[in-house]
């Protein structure tokens, strides 16, 4: 399975010039555990639930009076939509993150998260059992009851 296949395409971005209280709002708004943030419409990096989080404890300070570029993960971690999930789950790990920008031709183009590789993974994984007739040979083994 390719990345494309599986990566979100409606990415929800900030500009820098916003607080940690907007990146908030954002997510929120949105129904995302994260937010892209854009320079001149470029992606230069990305703010988390955990960064929102980490900022309102060790900032000890009100998430409007915070600015988004001191927070923000950066540079940002990529990859091509015509890669594989397989190779984006290595990344992830490598990078030790769990959201790849996806870039094709200098342009975003999605997201990857950790998330949509599991809710894709267990997908396959049920239709190749269905199509195994596992399912139905299993629930009728009487061993399983």
């Amino acid at each position: 399975m390719r990345v494309d296949e599986a990566m979100t395409d409606e990415v929800v971005t900030v500009d820098e010039a916003t607080t940690v209280s907007d990146c908030a709002r954002a997510m929120l708004t949105n129904g995302t555990g994260s937010v892209v943030v854009t320079v001149d419409d470029d992606p230069a990096g990305i703010v988390t639930e955990s960064d929102i989080l980490w900022a309102g404890v060790a900032m000890d300070d009100c998430l409007s009076g915070i600015p988004t570029r001191t927070v923000m993960s950066h540079p940002i971690k990529w990859i091509r939509p015509t890669a594989t999930v397989r190779t984006a789950a290595e990344r992830m790990r490598e990078e030790e993150v769990k959201k790849l920008v996806v870039v094709s031709d200098s342009e975003m183009v999605g997201i990857i998260t950790v998330s949509d590789i599991g809710y894709h993974v267990s997908d396959v994984a049920r239709g190749v059992t269905d199509a195994m007739g596992l399912k139905k040979r299993w629930e009728s083994d009487r061993r399983f009851r």
